[in-house]
């Protein structure tokens, strides 16, 4: 799920998100899943499709004739038959996939049950190939160009030196902890006792931190502007020059708002750029725990609307298009939208802070778009791999009535050559026997402690995922043909004699990828 959206989910989603990451069940169904696994990928044989359809055409084509001359319509016969020799080389005939599926599946418990009616949507082409990427190289101008489109009337400063606090500011903290102390409130904030009965927070031990602040803290900000440079950055921390691939900045606008940026090179991020809004236009500062996410009906807010956001989604895609343009990020293209919703973590039960859209971007190849999931992808198979990983390409914006307040690119992929031209797919019907096996599989452990668990699949997509093999390559990808199924899913569960439920139904949650072309299944937050 996304980076920023995992902060809410949180408790609530973990037991789905713990199948999810689990090894592949031992089955007929596992099958090389990364990038070498396109050996065995082979381009699709046409001598059969091309029999049949040149003998179909052949008839047609003779029928017509024979109407011809009695009718004198040759011409329109032929354009007929044309067309519908044409519409059978599309993807959707070539697999016979229907434009909506239906059906039911349980496990032998009948908790878990898996309801599926569905639009099956499947790109309008004749083929679809297998293409190598890369990631894109992170240079100087593609750094300028993102700064530009959001601050060129801006002044840009680094955040150490816009957040550096000033003697009298340390000096207000350490005359309150003293204070603590001269009333014998050695707790103030409340953290307890450890085993051993010694306080959590060590009073004094703060106390001669912020003594040391003091001493090399300024008497007033002595502010620094910077922007971001490609390329490790040499930085001193602590009295020592240290080199890093990121920089943190405020952008002071002219109307009086503020934003945090942030690029970064690190980890499975090739790059990652984020722009959040700290201060609105009004001057008003906007909470450090506030998080963004797609609403959902868990949430437990109403549902935001057009009037409720304040600004239309037209006006809204409007914006952020202009922001994509001048960016020159032309080959990704606005993809799909959702309502969103801005909430405060730091308060009891989550406090709402505000309504928005947003609004996603993805890359098409050849009429076949990625499918957009909530997956960042990058992840490793457990906490102590020591892998090199790397996340998926992503561009999404979040906005409300005064704009743009979140933005979200990461990972830009350089498209590399086509490995198969025209990859052999499985029929439609094989694909819908592995998925509703493979929905009661992948979810067996959770049938152990709830109570029940019902899928409502409305929406099965075809499009392309990237896919790579880190432990061979960490930095080459394949982008294959996957299905993947979005809907809803409720839980009831039963703990110490309460009964809970829960409703998850973020539209770019897919509950099961499966590799087109040989029905293997993909964890999307692996990337394999």
């Amino acid at each position: 799920m996304r980076k920023n959206i995992e902060k809410i989910i949180g408790l609530t989603l973990c037991v789905g998100m713990l199948t999810g990451c689990a090894k592949t069940p031992e089955s007929s169904l596992v099958k090389p899943k990364g990038s070498s696994a396109m050996d065995a990928y082979k381009e699709a044989d046409d001598s059969v499709d091309m029999v049949e359809n040149n003998t179909a055409s052949d008839e047609a084509a003779a029928d017509s004739n024979s109407a011809a001359s009695e009718n004198d319509n040759t011409t329109d016969s032929n354009n007929s038959s044309s067309a519908a020799s044409a519409a059978k080389t599309t993807i959707r005939d070539l697999i016979n996939a229907p434009q909506t599926y239906k059906s039911q599946v349980t496990d032998d418990s009948a908790k878990l049950v898996i309801n599926t009616d569905a639009t099956v949507g499947i790109p309008d082409v004749d083929k679809i190939s297998a293409i190598s990427v890369t990631p894109a190289e992170v240079t100087q101008d593609l750094l300028d160009r993102i700064t530009d489109a959001f601050f060129s009337n801006a002044t840009l400063y680094t955040a150490d030196s816009y957040y550096i606090q000033t003697k009298s500011e340390i000096k207000e903290i350490l005359d309150g902890l003293k204070e603590d102390v001269a009333n014998g409130n050695l707790d103030p904030n409340n953290w307890g006792t450890d085993d051993d009965g010694n306080y959590i927070y060590d009073i004094y031990a703060d106390i001669e931190y912020w003594e040391s602040e003091y001493e090399t803290a300024p008497e007033a900000p002595e502010l620094e502007e910077g922007r971001p440079m490609a390329g490790a950055q040499d930085f001193t921390f602590d009295g020592q020059v240290m080199n890093d691939n990121a920089f943190t900045g405020v952008a002071v606008m002219n109307d009086g708002s503020q934003y945090y940026y942030k690029t970064y090179t690190g980890g499975s991020d090739t790059l990652l750029v984020t722009i959040s809004k700290t201060v609105t236009t009004n001057g008003e500062a906007l909470p450090s725990s506030k998080v963004w996410s797609d609403y959902s009906s868990s949430s437990g807010f109403p549902k935001p609307t057009e009037e409720s956001i304040g600004i239309s989604l037209e006006d809204a895609k409007r914006l952020v298009q202009e922001k994509v343009d001048k960016m020159g990020i032309t080959d990704l293209q606005f993809s799909q939208w959702s309502y969103a919703v801005c909430t405060n973590l730091e308060t009891d039960n989550r406090s709402k802070i505000g309504d928005g859209y947003v609004i996603y971007y993805t890359r098409t190849m050849n009429g076949v778009p990625i499918t957009q999931t909530m997956d960042a992808g990058g992840s490793l198979e457990d906490m102590d791999s020591t892998m090199e990983t790397w996340s998926y390409e992503n561009l999404y914006f979040y906005v409300d009535k005064d704009g743009i307040s979140y933005m979200y690119y990461s990972d830009p992929y350089s498209i590399g050559e086509t490995k198969t031209e025209n990859l052999s797919l499985l029929p439609f019907s094989e694909i819908m026997k592995t998925y509703e096996k493979m929905m009661v599989v992948t979810n067996a452990d959770n049938m152990e402690y709830e109570n029940s668990r019902v899928y409502d699949i409305d929406r099965i997509v075809l499009g392309y995922a990237r896919i790579y093999e880190p432990s061979k390559d960490a930095h080459t990808g394949l982008l294959v043909p996957v299905w993947d199924f979005f809907g809803t899913r409720k839980t009831e569960t039963e703990y110490d004699g309460e009964s809970y439920s829960d409703t998850t139904d973020y539209p770019t949650w897919s509950y099961l990828t499966i590799n087109a072309v040989d029905g293997s299944i993909i964890d999307r937050s692996l990337g394999y």
